[in-house]
């Protein structure tokens, strides 16, 4: 029997918080907040995010029945992903359909061009060509497409309705890994969740902005490689992150003090800026300090691996 499958009318908060993705737009953005830091934890950074729409309307039980087929021939055919479905809209994007369609954000050495065809070729076992349709694009910034990737402050995202008992997120594979490859349970990802948030929270306390002038730009001979490794070298990490912040004009957050040629006479010289900044992130790249991987997330939008 088809049904339909979203809220027309959603509550937008519920008189307790909670993580639920049917609840209300508060609980799932509640719930969407924790995907998304789970994702941004976990050890693999997808590279392409495959669309499977469903062009028919499908009652609950198919969709269940054809998931189940089409996700364990992926997994068969190598795909390691992670997955989230979705209510459909019209072709003006104003108004639900009752139709689903599918996110699947993976972890791929093979073309957009062969994904794609992987998945309509597993498509076509169970449904005629004119039922679905796939695309395949790749992923260019993964903090920022996470966010998009979970729907999180997304209100013209529509519900499922409550008890229909189809999950919001999927796995295909082992997705949950540490940042070599080595498999991961759910457990120590809650663990290390909790340690960000407990993190986030200590290091907005300590936030500093120091603003730097413009300069115009001025004569200047090439970087001196040696002289600039010997500069580097002499400071720690949490220097070199706060240093690192000041050139993009972004806070700091270890409380250290710049040397006033970072704040002056460097920022005239465009092309030694240039170099500095890229000898910073080789040096942080490699960092094993937890607040200055999370700081990474937090205020530059980008994950250190």
């Amino acid at each position: 029997m088809i049904v339909r499958l979203y809220q027309e009318h959603p509550r937008g908060r519920t008189s307790w918080a909670v993580k639920s993705y049917t609840a209300s737009r508060l609980s799932y953005d509640l719930a969407a907040r924790s995907e998304a830091v789970r994702l941004l934890i976990n050890g693999r950074i997808p590279n392409y995010v495959i669309t499977l729409n469903y062009l028919v309307v499908l009652s609950v039980h198919r969709i269940k029945e054809l998931w189940s087929k089409h996700s364990g021939r992926l997994k068969r055919a190598g795909i390691v992903g992670r997955v989230a479905i979705e209510i459909t809209k019209d072709k003006r994007r104003q108004r639900p359909t009752n139709r689903v369609h599918y996110h699947i954000i993976v972890q791929d050495d093979r073309t957009p061009e062969e994904l794609k065809e992987l998945v309509e070729n597993i498509c076509l076992l169970e449904m005629p060509p004119s039922s679905f349709k796939v695309h395949c694009n790749k992923l260019t910034n993964w903090y920022s497409d996470v966010w998009y990737f979970v729907k999180y402050r997304k209100w013209s995202n529509y519900l499922f309705r409550k008890n229909l008992k189809l999950p919001k997120f999927y796995k295909i594979g082992q997705w949950w890994v540490y940042p070599d490859g080595t498999p991961r349970t759910v457990a120590s990802l809650k663990k290390e969740m909790l340690q960000f948030v407990i993190v986030r929270q200590r290091l907005r306390k300590s936030e500093k902005f120091i603003p730097v002038k413009p300069r115009y730009a001025e004569w200047e001979r090439p970087t001196n490689k040696a002289k600039l490794k010997s500069v580097l070298d002499k400071e720690n990490d949490m220097t070199l992150y706060d240093w690192f912040s000041i050139m993009l004009r972004k806070p700091t957050v270890f409380q250290t003090i710049p040397p006033r040629w970072l704040l002056d006479r460097i920022q005239s010289q465009p092309l030694k800026c240039h170099d500095f900044l890229n000898a910073l992130y080789e040096r942080l790249r490699n960092t094993t300090s937890k607040d200055i991987i999370l700081s990474f997330q937090i205020y530059h939008k980008h994950v250190l691996k």
